[in-house]
């Protein structure tokens, strides 16, 4: 089976047949993608129809910088003249190295914003956990001031007991002196 597939939408300048070279070597499926003028792209692709079928599924995406918003799909029978499958690139370099260039940036733009993200989130995240450490410090804080409360309650029953015994035990000395024990 061939299919001949005219990609629309912004999937130029954004890595875009990279990730359909990709998709189409994991399918093993022949063929190429291309950039046209109109700013489309072009793929042929030959193999197994379920497998091209499961290719234009997973080239269908709207995944930041690529945004497929449609896709024109003619099939035929395979012809067999593609050994494998490749990129067509631009014929001028300095296009082709400028389009790579832009694609970069938009990369790089596209990790800042999800670095930030998480910068942002981690942030959050330590602000919770600085605050539910707050809150236990002073748990501990009062856990700790009934526990001296405690410690000082028994210090003072300690001294009570000890004049007590002191006590009982003047009353038993003068009690025997009196020869009443």
């Amino acid at each position: 089976m061939r299919a001949h597939l005219i990609i629309r939408g912004r999937v130029q300048k954004a890595g875009y047949r990279d990730y359909i070279d990709e998709v189409a070597f994991d399918l093993d499926l022949k063929g190429y993608v291309k950039n046209l003028p109109d700013r489309s792209v072009e793929v042929i692709c030959e193999g197994e129809r379920e497998k091209i079928e499961r290719f234009i599924d997973k080239i269908r995406i709207r995944q930041y910088p690529i945004s497929v918003e449609g896709i024109e799909v003619d099939y035929s029978d395979a012809t067999g003249e593609f050994r494998d499958f490749e990129i067509i690139r631009e014929e001028d370099l300095t296009e082709a190295v400028y389009e790579r260039m832009d694609a970069a940036a938009r990369y790089m733009r596209e990790m800042n914003r999800n670095l930030a993200e998480k910068i942002d989130a981690g942030r959050e995240e330590n602000k919770q956990g600085f605050s539910m450490l707050a809150e236990k410090m002073d748990s501990i804080k009062d856990d700790t001031s009934a526990i001296r409360t405690s410690l000082s309650s028994l210090d003072d029953l300690r001294i009570k007991y000890e004049e007590l015994r002191r006590d009982m035990a003047e009353i038993k000395q003068a009690l025997r002196e009196k020869g009443i024990v």
